[in-house]
């Protein structure tokens, strides 16, 4: 009886000890990283931006997970209601909004901020056309004669059918299987024609398969590096011979970055 009281009052000291860290999830890679942060013995809260992501982390026992779209204000409330001593921003490398109120919020309340940026992927392909931003992507790629396949998600796509010439006839989005994503599509002026509605990853030659499909003259697809899958459509374009339009990642300056789930683990181990 005595042995059971010992291990539970030091179950509980345990408990109160634990480091609290908020990890701002949207990738695979956060995904990961939760994982090895609670097999460290840390408590982690996750914040999800959709249902589609909390339902993936709710699969990983001993997660805290929050749904919702948090700006500043509301992320300070968070790191306040939770006693989080760091915040790992996994967010979408190109979720640009979170990661800068992220580093607000956690430089107002002073606690420590380190951003996982995947690795970028290594592109060899000569056909490869870097473009700033999505506005010019959709210029660019409308300049192309035939068809577009995007591959960048559901927030931009108006963006893309304002710019294209009879977008309803030449337009092709492959974007996740939700009824919220699906909604932005047709409310872009996109119908079932126009979308594919698949979650990935996709391998190389499903990407051939589906670029054949759409008979497409032109690729659209952002750098989300290997986790993403921008290496398996760039090849698929190469062998298609079909041009690719490369949106490069927002560019920001993080207080602290690392490429490595591993390095994540030790800035964190080291607070």
């Amino acid at each position: 009886m005595l042995k059971t009281e010992r291990s539970l009052r030091q179950e509980d000291i345990r408990s109160i000890d634990m480091k609290k860290i908020i990890v701002i999830a949207g990738t695979v890679d956060a995904r990961q990283i939760a994982k090895k942060l609670i097999e460290t013995g840390m408590s982690v809260i996750a914040t999800v931006a959709t249902g589609y992501g909390k339902e993936l982390l709710n699969e990983r026992e001993g997660i805290d997970v929050r749904e919702g779209r948090l700006n500043a204000e509301e992320l300070e409330k968070l790191i306040e209601e939770t006693a989080a001593e760091c915040l790992v921003d996994a967010s979408h490398p190109y979720a640009k909004e979170i990661s800068i109120n992220a580093m607000e919020a956690c430089g107002r309340l002073k606690i420590a901020y380190v951003r996982y940026e995947r690795p970028e992927t290594e592109k060899n392909y000569t056909n490869l056309i870097p473009v700033r931003d999505y506005e010019e992507a959709a210029k660019t790629a409308a300049g192309f004669p035939g068809n577009i396949f995007l591959t960048v998600g559901s927030n931009h796509i108006e963006c893309f059918a304002k710019h294209t010439p009879d977008y309803k006839n030449r337009l092709y989005a492959r974007v996740l299987p939700e009824s919220g994503v699906l909604a932005k599509c047709e409310a872009a002026g996109l119908n079932a024609n126009n979308i594919i509605a698949l979650k990935g990853p996709f391998s190389e030659e499903l990407n051939i398969q589906m670029l054949k499909h759409v008979k497409a003259s032109v690729l659209v697809t952002k750098d989300s590096g290997d986790a993403g899958g921008t290496e398996e459509k760039i090849r698929a374009a190469e062998k298609l011979r079909i041009p690719v339009i490369m949106i490069r990642k927002p560019q920001i300056v993080y207080p602290n970055q690392v490429n490595r789930i591993e390095a994540v683990l030790d800035f964190v181990k080291r607070i």
